[in-house]
């Protein structure tokens, strides 16, 4: 079988699930999994996990050895790092990029995005999770036809659709996400202060762990929320099914930090979609190609704190629009976001250009 040298240089934090979906469903090839620092293994079993080498000399040496055909580098700043062992090796090389590894205005002299160019020249293929991403790889110079669009799918056995009951009081609103700047955790608690004066049966569960955490607690505090709002933390990911199952609501109000970071689309949101939760989230990165809004959900502009705050009110006091939104959900993953399938498409990536070189 055909081995692909899969190189993340930390396998893997814990909101990588993404990655771990599309490695453990590759079928056609014998993927290696190739790092500097091994995470999580616990969450992330895997048969095949190797040390990578630091110099370019030594990884061209051990991927000769093993007979890889081809590289796929988990984000921009891999690739980066691998462009002399692809100009050694001439193995065909993908490159993934996924939101934060895209630079921003403020980095156009950081040594990173100096040599994106010469890693867009080189480098055979890129993917990225969104059309939105897609501009963006386009603006820094990366030839149009070079880039594949690969929605990262999610397991549909795993998180299955459940009919929720019809109810208006004793609503539970889930969050999901790294507790990072991005996810915008922040306006969501202060959204919450005024739907809870408006539904004070109402709570709301944050699950996920990270340096915003301090700045939560305190403004959950500062807001006398604190029997109302849950950080939960970090939870197995074989938990998540259940506690989306518990939900009505789903909220991830994403935001542009300042340094450019951005979504791509969370899975996050595919996963509470599939349950059949309606999402309240904003025009972020590439959430609107995931949920369009007043069809599976609502969209409102980033760091809008009322408006977040109304369309969660809206969902509260409007379960059958809460139910047709779900259903929309689950049907939108099932025909686009299925990982198995998406699986398959990044295989007949890999085929092509084992083929073409």
């Amino acid at each position: 079988m055909r081995k692909i040298a899969f190189v993340r240089t930390r396998y893997l934090r814990p909101s990588e699930t993404f990655i771990y979906e599309e490695l453990k469903n590759i079928k056609a090839f014998e993927p290696i999994v190739y790092t500097r620092k091994k995470m999580n293994v616990d969450r992330f079993p895997f048969r095949k996990i190797k040390y990578l080498p630091r110099s370019a000399n030594e990884i061209a040496k051990s991927f000769k050895k093993k007979k890889i055909k081809l590289i796929h580098a988990r984000f921009g700043s891999t690739g980066v790092s691998l462009m002399n062992v692809k100009k050694r090796t001439g193995i065909p090389m993908i490159t993934s990029f996924h939101g934060f590894d895209l630079p921003s205005v403020k980095d156009n002299c950081s040594s990173y995005q100096k040599k994106l160019p010469m890693l867009f020249r080189v480098g055979d293929l890129f993917t990225v999770p969104s059309q939105h991403m897609k501009r963006k790889l386009i603006k820094w110079g990366c030839p149009p036809g070079k880039i594949r669009i690969m929605y990262s799918g999610i397991d549909l056995n795993r998180f299955t659709y459940i009919e929720r009951e019809p109810k208006t009081e004793n609503i539970t609103i889930l969050a999901v996400g790294r507790l990072h700047k991005k996810k915008g955790f922040r306006y969501l608690v202060k959204a919450f202060k005024k739907v809870v004066e408006q539904h004070p049966s109402s709570q709301l569960v944050i699950v996920g762990e990270g340096d915003e955490r301090e700045t939560l607690k305190k403004l959950i505090s500062d807001l006398k929320l604190s029997r109302h709002v849950r950080l939960l933390g970090l939870i197995p990911h074989t938990e998540m099914s259940e506690l989306l199952n518990q939900a009505d609501i789903f909220c991830l109000p994403s935001i542009t930090t300042n340094d450019g970071n951005q979504e791509g689309i969370p899975n996050a949101i595919k996963e509470a979609m599939a349950t059949g939760l309606p999402i309240v989230s904003t025009f972020h990165g590439g959430i609107p190609e995931l949920v369009t809004d007043k069809w599976e959900g609502l969209l409102v502009p980033e760091k809008n704190v009322g408006l977040l705050a109304i369309k969660i009110k809206y969902l509260i006091q409007n379960p059958s629009v809460r139910m047709e939104m779900g259903k929309r959900g689950r049907e939108k993953v099932e025909n686009s976001f299925d990982s198995s399938k998406q699986v398959r498409i990044l295989e007949e990536l890999y085929s092509q250009l084992i083929k073409e070189r």
